[in-house]
């Protein structure tokens, strides 16, 4: 197809909705309220990551030492744990660091240490892995191995809290999925039938242009291109009306965010396919009754 051809269709597309502003008008507005629904699974779907990504981050290893190792084999086990493949990061936190840090924790309640002897929190180290070494299995691997070294009396990574997020994120990627699935193959029905009422309203004009020879191709590009239009100007409204959600909503949950400019075009370009998709589908219909 030439630059011309393709120039050519869009105009028509422009020129078709016009002449036909109420149907159109019904089809985006059906379009738009349920690429809204889309819109908001996906928003749901992506910040739901964006949390269990940040979660993953977050999570640290605590290997806690005997008090009796010297101060030279401690260096030397900071040295050995930063050399490992897995690790990001290692901090070495001391019994008054330790003791520090504790006292900030418990804020107005600290003076309730005053009343100890001694420091009884041991030195340990805090350690980050890297992206690639967060999963379950990595994790227990490594707690194995940093646990084995002589003189530590303790490794901590929360093993409940690790396994049940595990298992929470399975669940939610196939639960999600399925969703996603359910919903995609909806918004493709309901965009057909919404993109059907423009072609029954022109049933007319498609059975001359058949009567003339028209090929099955030549009839269907220009709605193809018109169901893309209509994707696009109710994938803006959509958004339009998502952002609005949003809005109300971060006022409850400071933590949400909305889409990044990518992932904005992404949709808006998915909205477009579907618009073809669901034009196309509806229109191979007609033309095969």
């Amino acid at each position: 197809m030439s630059v011309h051809q393709l120039l050519y269709l869009i105009k028509e597309s422009f020129r078709t909705i016009k002449r036909h502003k109420g149907v159109t008008a019904i089809s985006i507005i059906i379009m738009s309220l349920t690429l809204l629904i889309l819109a908001v699974f996906l928003l749901v779907t992506d910040n739901m990551l964006m949390f269990m990504s940040q979660a993953r981050e977050e999570m640290r290893i605590y290997v806690y030492l005997e008090d009796s190792l010297d101060r030279s084999v401690i260096e030397d086990y900071h040295r050995r744990i930063l050399s490992m493949l897995e690790v990001e990061q290692v901090v070495f936190i001391s019994k008054e660091e330790a003791l520090l840090e504790f006292r900030e924790e418990l804020g107005e309640e600290s003076d309730l240490l005053d009343a100890l002897d001694t420091n009884p929190l041991p030195a340990s180290f805090r350690i980050a892995l890297k992206s690639a070494y967060k999963d379950k299995n990595k994790i227990e691997l490594f707690a194995s191995k940093v646990g084995g070294l002589e003189g530590v009396e303790e490794v901590r990574y929360g093993k409940d809290f690790l396994e049940k997020f595990s298992t929470i994120m399975k669940g939610f990627l196939y639960v999600d999925a399925f969703i996603g699935i359910v919903v995609i193959l909806s918004t493709i029905f309901i965009i057909s039938n919404a993109v059907r009422l423009s072609v029954v309203s022109r049933k007319r004009s498609i059975e001359i242009l058949k009567l003339v020879g028209a090929t099955n191709r030549f009839i269907t590009t220009p709605f193809i291109f018109e169901g893309a239009l209509q994707g696009g100007i109710a994938s803006f409204i959509a958004m339009a009306m998502l952002f609005f959600i949003f809005l109300v909503g971060v006022k409850f949950l400071p933590e949400l965010s909305f889409f990044s400019p990518e992932k904005a075009f992404a949709f808006i370009l998915l909205c477009v396919l579907i618009g073809s998709a669901g034009s196309f589908t509806a229109l191979r219909r007609f033309l095969r009754a």
